[in-house]
């Protein structure tokens, strides 16, 4: 029987280290035959703590290898370069990191063994460029992007975060481009080459990093983020201190006036919020958001902190308390009631449950799977059917239609993505909908609305329902985060679409997902962030409440988004239906934690914050200190003997680094941390952060100076030299700084940026365009109310 898996039947190679190996498990989750090469030595992700008790087996190489087949194969050898030629030329797919100016087969070579291959370099900083030769890890990588410079508080040295997520970030893009290019390569059969950097991915990832620099007036008042701990850059959310000692994601940015005030007022906790000659009205305590959330943590500091957030939740108010890994697995019913958790017998240790799959398909088949060596891979070269239609390589999406009912974030940016590489995105909404950052006025919704069509229908009348449907049944993809049933209300879920549309798909990027106790409750990233261990752990030694500081989850959601409107295209031309997707946020945000939620699992570890510091002392020194100059920081990240061999023969070295007894072996390093960690720090000091990262690199060690938007769009070489800023053009902006797509197709760059449209300003173009309505319909359905 033919899978009906959505990737089912393409068959990948993946030759990659830690930039490459969840692009790889996300294709297999989805059914993709996914074979992972490995040297003779062994699979580098083998060494990579924690292991599941004593049985030596990687808990890391058995999260991010789940799915897939183990190959050992040596390119340095003629025979094993043989090999590789003939898996190359009956796969689809290879996902490579080889370094820059040494790569192990050349395109030439591929490409004779499979002209229609896709090929997908993921490199730190990109495929050539001054810096493409740079080493770089997880905390240099959230150095170097921006990421840190809003992580952390004034108080402390920004923070890179916790748990790879920096990798999972580029991991969602390689799988969004591999499915994206595959569709060039058999539109015009021939090769496709994506250059992906992970930098510039990342980059695309810090929420109000670039947004406050590009659009310096708005309500921040100033162009460079600042480091503000767990403080929104709204000033709208914020954890506090419950009175039980629980942090809670405490916010004022939903439904204040008819929700959050009466509750206050309620409780005898407004304080002055509820005097009417102080505060007439909600603008005015909007303009004194400060003295609002005062009054919130004043309030907070007198509940439990679980008390309080099921009590909002049961109000629809998006707090979160946060959690420790042992909380967010023992204390959540969502898991339990939606089998997130399934039971896996792992080699050498026994049953362990084994967290799911990032989003749920209707085609799902199957649950999760250890790698399995691979033994032979029976690989046919591919037939080939000698296809040549024209297709732009900048563009491989073009042809696809995408509904988007999305809005605040996640959704919006995963759309952006899709509109990025060619699809044709018709935003939904209408004129009275949204407010504040929920309109093309606000920068926010202008940074992830490009490229974007916009109608306006008024989804309360069953004439704009009917607009709905039959713009549904012209499309490939809906994609909405409403709450779990709107979309099924609207008669625009795939049950109320099979009849006209059976290919259409519906990806639902709900907070909790469509289904389970917890599927009624208001989520925004923050709330992920704490309900999932990511806030808790993302803190310096003994604290708790800091967190990220921007909303990674709603990045990373709308990246699974677009990877799962993609798998569904796929789905559905290979057999004629379309599927219904089930993403949740929470689920996603506990598989970005799927390593530190497998070793308390297995080995009842409840980790506490590090700082920078390497969670499992892989790495040492590991760590962001400072440097010459006001806030100028720089990450350093030393790995093995050899390494740190180079790096005391660099200049102006610490005397007690170089011949010091408490450093002479990792061992040594890792149980004298602190005093490591000060020595670094004399030396840094007085030195210019990007004289460091030079120095280091030249000697083969990573390290990076901790960029802010500033130094992005005006010092960084790199994003310079691959001309990675841009503008577009939008009616009520005029031309503004954009950043690009972050990878380029054949060469060639995603060139198209169209500036945010206003809301309405397609719908006349859509409804005379694909919906082929006479004038005198327009007419009646804008006279009737049902277009706004």
């Amino acid at each position: 029987m033919v899978s009906s898996s959505p990737l089912a039947g393409i068959r990948v190679i993946e030759s990659a280290g830690w930039n490459g190996v969840l692009a790889g498990r996300l294709l297999a989750d989805a059914g993709a035959d996914v074979v992972r090469l490995i040297l003779p030595e062994g699979d580098p992700l083998s060494a990579e703590p924690p292991y599941f008790g004593t049985s030596g087996n990687s808990i890391q190489q058995a999260w991010y290898n789940a799915g897939k087949r183990i190959l050992e194969l040596d390119l340095r050898e003629a025979n094993g370069r043989g090999r590789f030629l003939e898996l190359i030329a009956g796969a689809d797919v290879l996902i490579e990191d080889w370094p820059i100016g040494a790569a192990e087969v050349s395109p030439a070579e591929l490409t004779a063994a499979n002209p229609a291959l896709v090929h997908l370099s993921v490199t730190p900083m990109g495929v050539g460029g001054p810096l493409s030769g740079w080493r770089v890890n997880d905390l240099v990588a959230n150095a170097l992007s921006g990421s840190a410079s809003v992580t952390g508080n004034a108080d402390t040295p920004p923070l890179s975060g916790y748990g790879n997520q920096s990798h999972h970030t580029v991991g969602l893009y390689v799988a969004v481009c591999v499915l994206a290019a595959l569709r060039a390569a058999r539109k015009t059969g021939a090769y496709q080459h994506v250059d992906l950097s992970a930098h510039e991915a990342l980059i695309s990832c810090t929420e109000q990093v670039l947004m406050e620099w590009f659009f310096p007036d708005g309500v921040w008042n100033t162009a460079i983020a600042p480091r503000q701990g767990s403080l929104h850059w709204s000033n709208a959310y914020e954890v506090f201190e419950a009175s039980d000692g629980h942090g809670v994601m405490v916010t004022a940015a939903l439904r204040f006036a008819d929700v959050l005030l009466p509750w206050l007022l309620e409780e005898g906790a407004a304080q002055d919020l509820g005097n009417p000659a102080k505060y007439p009205n909600v603008v005015a305590m909007v303009r004194d958001i400060p003295y609002v959330m005062d009054v919130l943590r004043d309030w907070t500091r007198t509940k439990p902190g679980e008390d309080l957030f099921f009590e909002a939740q049961r109000r629809h108010q998006p707090f979160g308390v946060v959690w420790s890994i042992q909380e967010a697995l023992t204390k959540s019913p969502q898991i339990e009631a939606r089998e997130y958790l399934q039971p896996l017998d792992v080699p050498g240790f026994g049953p362990v449950p084994f967290p799911g799959r990032f989003l749920r398909t209707s085609a799902d088949e199957g649950r999760p799977r250890l790698a399995t060596a691979a033994g032979s891979v029976p690989w046919l070269p591919r037939p080939r059917d000698g296809s040549r239609l024209h297709c732009d390589p900048a563009r491989p999406l073009d042809g696809l239609r995408v509904m988007d009912f999305t809005h605040v974030l996640a959704g919006p940016f995963g759309t952006r993505v899709l509109g990025d590489l060619g699809a044709e995105v018709i935003k939904v909404g209408t004129a009275s909908r949204g407010g504040g950052a929920n309109t093309p006025d606000h920068p926010y919704y202008t940074m992830w609305n490009r490229n974007k069509k916009s109608v306006t229908i008024n989804m309360a009348t069953q004439e704009g329902r009917e607009v709905a449907r039959n713009l549904a049944a012209r499309s490939d993809v809906i994609i909405d985060n409403f709450s779990a049933g709107v979309l099924r209300r609207w008669g625009l879920d795939r049950e109320g679409l099979r009849t006209v549309n059976p290919g259409v798909s519906v990806v639902s990027m709900g907070g909790m997902g469509q289904d389970g106790p917890w599927k009624d409750f208001v989520t925004f990233a923050p709330t992920i962030h704490a309900l999932t261990g990511l806030t808790y752990l993302t803190n310096p030694p003994g604290d708790h409440f800091m967190g990220y500081g921007f909303s990674l989850t709603d990045h990373l959601s709308g990246l699974a988004g677009a990877f799962a409107a993609l798998q569904a295209v796929e789905h559905r031309d290979r057999t004629g239906e379309g599927l219904t997707i089930d993403l949740s946020q929470y689920e996603l945000g506990l598989g970005l934690m799927g390593p530190a939620l497998l070793d308390y699992l297995a080995n009842s570890v409840d980790p506490e914050p590090v700082g920078n510091r390497h969670p499992f002392g892989a790495w040492a020194p590991h760590g962001i200190y400072p440097a010459a100059g006001d806030d100028r920081w720089i990450a350093i990240a030393i790995r093995g003997e050899a390494e740190w061999r180079r790096f005391i023969a660099l200049e102006g070295l610490d005397p007690d680094l170089v011949s010091g007894e408490r450093f002479r072996t990792h061992a040594d390093r890792v149980r004298n941390e602190d005093a490591l960690d000060e020595a670094v720090a004399r030396w840094t000091s007085t030195r210019d952060r990007y004289a460091i990262a030079a120095m280091c690199q030249e000697a083969g060690i990573c390290a990076g100076p901790v960029q802010n938007a500033e130094d992005l769009t005006t010092r960084d070489p790199q994003l310079k030299a691959r001309a990675y800023f841009g503008t577009a053009v939008a009616e009520n902006w005029g031309e503004y700084p954009i950043d690009r797509f972050p990878a380029t197709f054949n060469g060639a760059r995603p060139g198209v940026y169209e500036g945010v449209h206003m809301a309405g300003a397609d719908t006349f173009d859509v409804m005379t365009g694909p919906l082929e309505l006479s004038d005198d319909e327009l007419a009646a359905l804008l006279a009737g109310g049902a277009l706004t």
